[in-house]
């Protein structure tokens, strides 16, 4: 079976994807997984899949992947075309979004989409209507449940594969003792990765835990190596001056003695994450499906912190591999808890690293790629996943309500999901707020 990943990596043309087992190299989670995903995909199934990578940049990719350079998304689908592959495998971009679903069907080719972050209900009105869209994967369970109302899901053609975790990542040849005073926040310093949240409660946490260390790992251009930083070279101007500094600098304008900013790193990160009593993943839980950073902390035997919402409450086990909050006095008692209790903290952490090896090593996730790909290939029908037992949690309840209606009169005409809804009302809101 030939099956061909489109890698956008045009922004980060230096990253060096070429060893997944190393982990991710420095940038963001979903472009390491279309590296990765790939190159798991033929170290288990060799002899059954003829993998392919269209890329933008293909210097630095895996060594066991056919790879080809594309200029974009548009020349990648039509180079799957050529090459006759049984499926291609795309993330869908915002301004790309309809367009491609618009081609895949002019090329009749056997399309997935691998969504990685939220989507809109126009694209899945649109994905519905599409011959060619086999699939739209979402990579965890919250995501899943959040789209169960869609007439896409009604179809039968949603369902989610998590995000694989290479364990081997996380052995060392040395062992490492934790600092019982180090927190280590990893991720982008961008505001939908909720590092202000940090920065704003950080001086809290000093006044209950003086000896408290913070270390930031991440920077501003993660995502895009051209981007301009600020004065302090950690994040987009405006972001850093408003939301970074104000609450991490002294008297002077300094950098607090407390927090170490250690940039942008790759494989060496590692270090620090294992050295950490605790792990920050973006303290607001938004925009998180399946944070690779969750995982990598959780296989160091580091305890994470993180918002209960979304993706957080697949990756983390509150109470067991990690505590979850829904404000900022949560996120202060949760890691003040932690310091307190370095014992608990560390009991945490090893479990983190058993449920990481459960529910997230490559083998299983390949076995659930290659039972999709044979699924769809063969025209065999996948039993529907049902809801998590949080049917309360993000008006869940009401998606469930909601999946009843959209099945009786969704062919009829197009009928709206919970998603929908919700930001249709929340625009309304912001107008009359800033009539």
């Amino acid at each position: 079976m030939k099956v061909a990943f489109y890698l956008e990596n045009k922004d980060i043309q230096n990253v060096d994807f070429s060893h997944p087992e190393l982990g991710n190299p420095g940038c963001g989670g979903t472009q390491f997984l279309f590296a990765a995903t790939p190159y798991y995909l033929k170290k288990y199934f060799d002899s059954s899949y003829e993998v392919f990578i269209l890329s933008n940049n293909i210097n630095y990719l895996p060594r066991n992947i056919n790879s080809f350079k594309v200029e974009n998304i548009f020349e990648a689908a039509k180079l799957a075309k050529e090459i006759q592959c049984d499926f291609f495998i795309y993330r869908s971009r915002i301004n790309t979004e309809f367009e491609i679903v618009e081609l895949i069907d002019n090329l009749e080719l056997s399309s997935i989409a691998w969504c990685h972050v939220g989507i809109s209900s126009k694209y899945l009105s649109m994905m519905a209507k599409s011959k060619f869209l086999k699939k739209l994967v979402c990579v965890e369970h919250e995501q899943y449940d959040q789209i169960q109302d869609s007439l896409l899901a009604i179809q039968g053609r949603v369902t989610y594969i998590p995000n694989g975790f290479d364990i081997n990542w996380s052995k060392s040849n040395e062992s490492t003792i934790k600092d019982e005073k180090l927190v280590v926040y990893v991720g982008a310093l961008v505001p939908v990765k909720g590092f202000h949240i940090l920065a704003k409660i950080w001086p809290s946490i000093i006044e209950k835990v003086p000896s408290a260390k913070l270390y930031v790992i991440g920077s501003g251009d993660l995502y895009n190596q051209k981007s301009k930083l600020g004065s302090w070279g950690l994040a987009d101007k405006s972001y850093e001056n408003n939301h970074i500094i104000p609450h991490l600098s002294d008297e002077n304008g300094l950098k607090i003695k407390s927090v170490k900013f250690l940039g942008k790193l790759g494989h060496e990160k590692k270090y620090f994450m294992e050295k950490a009593l605790i792990g920050i993943v973006n303290p607001s839980g938004a925009s998180e499906n399946c944070p690779g950073s969750a995982l990598e902390f959780s296989s160091l035997e580091t305890a994470v912190i993180s918002g209960a919402y979304h993706g957080m409450l697949d990756t983390v086990r509150h109470g067991f591999s990690g505590l979850l909050g829904k404000s900022e006095k949560d996120l202060i008692n949760n890691i003040v808890f932690l310091l307190s209790d370095p014992q608990y903290a560390k009991r945490l952490g090893k479990n983190g690293k058993k449920y990481v090896l459960e529910r997230y090593n490559w083998e299983s996730i390949i076995n659930q790629w290659d039972y999709l790909f044979n699924a769809l290939k063969f025209k065999n029908k996948m039993p529907r996943i049902p809801f998590k037992k949080n049917v309360l949690y993000n008006q869940k309840i009401f998606i469930k309500i909601n999946r009843i209606f959209q099945f009786c009169f969704g062919r009829l005409f197009e009928w709206p999901t919970i998603v929908y809804l919700k930001s249709y009302i929340r625009n309304i809101f912001v107008k009359k707020l800033f009539k």
